[in-house]
């Protein structure tokens, strides 16, 4: 699950009619298309990845394929002038990772 956590101290966010884009430092860019329900992949590793809207939260859940989850939740917060990410991967009913971004708007 480890592999597919894309981290950066910037982000460039771009929201089309049909998903969101993205990207980290400027190199690495992720998709996340409204509603998808899709295998993804990076090399010979693929997951299923859902993701859409909750309220004014956007989640994107990844699930390999012995069940462990990453979530991701992207929302705005201080009258938008921040954007939180919070990320955490279970397996079961084990936590192993959780982890908070925050980053503010410029």
């Amino acid at each position: 699950m480890y592999v597919f956590i894309e981290n950066g101290r910037s982000l460039k966010i771009s929201q089309t009619q049909h998903g969101i884009f993205v990207s980290f430092d400027r190199s690495v860019v992720e998709e996340y298309t409204f509603g998808e329900n899709r295998v993804v992949s990076l090399g010979p590793i693929e997951a299923q990845r859902v993701s859409g809207w909750e309220g004014s939260m956007y989640i994107v859940e990844t699930m390999d394929d012995r069940g462990a989850t990453l979530t991701e939740t992207w929302a705005l917060a201080g009258e938008g002038s921040e954007l939180i990410r919070e990320i955490n991967i279970v397996d079961g009913d084990k936590q192993l990772y959780s982890s908070r971004q925050v980053f503010d708007r410029e």
